[in-house]
């Protein structure tokens, strides 16, 4: 088994969110990253490459959507490898997961998170 580990963005306003989706991937020995709004986000992008990211929609400075929109769009522009971003929201409304996906985001993992759930499209990325 090698030890090269994929790497995960935690992306969320509400430090306690954080804190859990980062035990559930120090649980499962993955590495994590956290940011706590789409600035951070897309600087942590910019810094590294990730497995995935999973990303709140409501944050202060720049959302969720709006982050998704800049990274997706940079990828096309700078020639950068897709990353997966799933949102990560408490907003569950079948209009809002359209938006999302309109977006470019690759699924929706609604609060409070399914661990199971998680499991299911975490593990695979890890990979």
């Amino acid at each position: 088994m090698t030890s090269t580990k994929k790497r995960f963005l935690v992306v969320d306003d509400e430090k306690l969110i954080r804190f859990f989706l980062k035990e559930f991937f120090n649980i499962h020995e993955l590495q994590v990253e956290e940011a706590v709004n789409g600035k951070e986000a897309i600087e942590k992008w910019e810094q590294y490459e990730f497995a995935a990211i999973l990303m709140d929609i409501k944050m202060p400075e720049i959302d969720g959507l709006e982050a998704t929109r800049i990274i997706r769009r940079r990828e096309k522009d700078e020639g950068r490898a897709y990353t997966p971003i799933f949102a990560i929201s408490g907003c569950a409304y079948k209009d809002f997961e359209m938006q999302c996906e309109k977006v470019g985001m690759d699924g929706f993992i609604p609060k409070p998170v399914d661990f199971d759930h998680l499991i299911e499209i975490v593990l695979p990325l890890a990979e």
